[in-house]
């Protein structure tokens, strides 16, 4: 069976932690890779900090003992759930320096007893995570760790800033008050000085970032969970709505089982539909979702969600007959 590199690695590491004296040879016969892809191996776990030594006498390698942690009292229950994230959850395109992550989920895997280990590993093989609708967290990694670095030291931040709501790049000096993994990209929420108020900024948008020797005093009384308040994701809106939806039966199983909101409310009718309930503060967003049900949900109220629906429908049915190029965005 041909092993992931990820997989091959922690082998490789098991093996000659185990104290059994291998050739580059006899390593390329286990995994069954060739002898260069063993020596490329080793140059990654190199750079996690964990060194083979080579023994010229016996032309075999080994890694030292002491190089680890003492073994783990960790349950089998503790030791799944650890390489269930370091082997399947930990996401390149999501996690900011995953690599580091993943290197001390190995060393610390290393650790554990064997049979804890194995057994964990078989377990795990029977395990796939499909991939995520995200933004490409490398594109931003340098840009998140000089933010982190600025709110540590309490520094505010000059950026320069491709902004689709004001069509142009603008410049703006920021005290940044945290940043947030929301609707499939990271975001920087601080003090904008061009706009006077909170804002909400996209990393990969950020064109070019400064961090200044100016302070800022905390914010005592910005909380992320207020800022945010009933938004249906991100876009919070000026006034408050109960929003009804029946869902049909077809349907029905899908939107119960999941918690798309904090304050939604769900109940079976006897016929197999859903009603589900949820307060929200603005409709352009849940619009949007409610859309992608098509003809399978029907909002009950409030009646202004109903007419923002009427309209995105009656937009699709010309875009579709006319066969137009593109809708244009509203302003």
């Amino acid at each position: 069976m041909k092993l992931t590199r990820a997989h091959r690695l922690i082998r490789m590491v098991q093996i000659l932690q185990a104290g059994r004296r291998c050739s580059v040879q006899d390593l390329a016969d286990e995994m069954s890779v060739s002898r260069r892809t063993i020596f490329r191996d080793m140059e990654v776990l190199r750079g996690a900090g964990i060194h083979c030594t080579h023994d010229a006498d016996t032309e075999s390698y080994r890694i030292d003992k002491s190089h680890f942690l003492r073994p783990l009292m960790l349950s089998v229950e503790e030791a799944l759930a650890l390489m269930l994230v370091t082997r399947k959850l930990m996401d390149q395109r999501v996690v900011p320096f995953v690599g580091l992550a993943v290197s001390a989920g190995l060393k610390i895997e290393s650790a554990l007893p064997a049979d804890i280990r194995d057994h964990c590993s078989s377990l795990l093989a029977g395990v796939q995570v499909g991939e995520l609708r995200v933004s490409d967290v490398d594109a931003v990694t340098d840009i998140l760790l000089h933010i982190e670095e600025a709110i540590g030291a309490r520094r505010k931040i000059r950026i320069m800033y491709d902004s689709y709501y004001e069509k142009a790049e603008i410049a703006t000096v920021l005290r940044p008050y945290c940043v947030t993994f929301r609707s499939r990209g990271w975001y920087v929420i601080g003090h904008s000085e061009k706009h006077r108020q909170v804002r909400t900024f996209k990393l990969e948008r950020v064109t070019d970032l400064e961090v200044l020797e100016a302070r800022f005093k905390p914010a005592r009384d910005f909380s992320l969970e207020e800022y945010y308040g009933n938004a249906w994701h991100m876009i919070r809106g000026d006034q408050a709505h109960h929003v009804e939806i029946q869902f049909s039966s077809k349907v029905a199983g899908n939107v119960e089982e999941v918690a798309w909101h904090r304050t939604q409310r769900t109940r079976r009718r006897s016929n197999g539909t859903l009603i589900f309930e949820v307060d929200v503060d603005g409709l352009e967003e849940i619009s949007w979702w409610v859309l992608g049900y098509g003809d399978q949900a029907v909002v009950n109220e409030p009646e202004a969600l109903r007419q923002l629906l009427a309209s995105h429908a009656r937009n699709l049915v010309q875009y579709y007959e006319t066969k137009e190029a593109a809708p244009t965005a509203r302003a």
